[in-house]
């Protein structure tokens, strides 16, 4: 375990090195992820002057999922997408070799490859609208919501890995999918909507066959609805199983895996 936590630290040391070698590209992204905060919060502050409430959440509620939204969207495209848009590539030119022959898990360097930190200004950002959703509802979490929402965070954080990875292992049983990193960042977006504004049949899709109504929905909830304990239950196995299942289908892949000196 602490092999691998060394690990980490030194993939983020050489990640925040390589960002330093090219500071005007630093500076331009955390640019572009500031804008992006601000075109999100003038959608829904347009949308929510129009129609009063989405789905269940009035404009408070609203404000308090985007800033979750926003803070999560640190792991998905400073560490996640980093890390696997590396993978269609390392396997079409079977460069994969030099990390499955290494003397560590595959998945984990695999998984912690890059890292980028020009998506930083999102944890201001999302903080603020955080803040902002919080004063316009009136009420300060007490301690129980601030561990709880901790809490879900990081299993939202662990199930979007999971989802994530799982889609990714689809390159290692077809011949070229160079885009396939873009599909789950693409459907993450739809994560900041209430699922009751889809059709019955999507609000179940999303829920259990590919849980990104979840991941956003329940952290935020829980500062300021009661608990669902049966959507908490779900939230955590759907979590596990996800988990399980990708381990089995990289493994799986592997064992189909053309390397170069095949």
């Amino acid at each position: 375990m602490r092999r691998y936590i060394k690990l980490i630290f030194h993939m983020i040391s050489i990640s925040w090195m390589q960002a330093m070698e090219y500071r005007s590209d630093f500076i331009s992204w955390m640019l572009v992820d500031t804008g992006w905060s601000i075109m999100d919060l003038a959608f829904f502050t347009s949308l929510i002057n129009f129609t009063q409430v989405i789905g269940d959440w009035n404009k408070g509620q609203s404000l308090v999922v985007l800033g979750v939204f926003r803070l999560l969207v640190i792991p998905v495209w400073g560490w996640m997408f980093n890390s696997f848009h590396l993978l269609p590539r390392l396997v079409s030119e079977g460069r994969l070799d030099m990390i499955i022959t290494k003397p560590a898990d595959s998945q984990f360097l695999v998984s912690t490859r890059n890292f980028s930190f020009s998506i930083l200004p999102s944890l201001v950002t999302g903080s603020a609208f955080i803040w902002m959703g919080f004063n316009l509802l009136g009420f300060v979490p007490n301690v129980y919501q601030i561990l709880l929402f901790l809490w879900l965070t990081l299993v939202s954080i662990t199930l979007m890995y999971a989802l994530y990875f799982l889609t990714m292992t689809a390159v290692l049983f077809t011949d070229r999918l160079d885009n396939l990193y873009h599909i789950f960042t693409a459907f993450y977006d739809s994560s900041k909507y209430p699922a009751q504004i889809y059709p019955v049949f999507w609000q179940h899709l999303l829920t259990t066959i590919f849980p990104l109504a979840l991941m956003i929905v329940v952290p935020a909830e829980s500062l300021f609805l009661p608990v669902n304990i049966v959507r908490l239950v779900q939230f955590h196995l759907l979590t596990v199983v996800f988990l399980f299942v990708g381990r089995r289908v990289w493994f799986a892949g592997l064992r189909r895996y053309s390397s170069a000196s095949s």
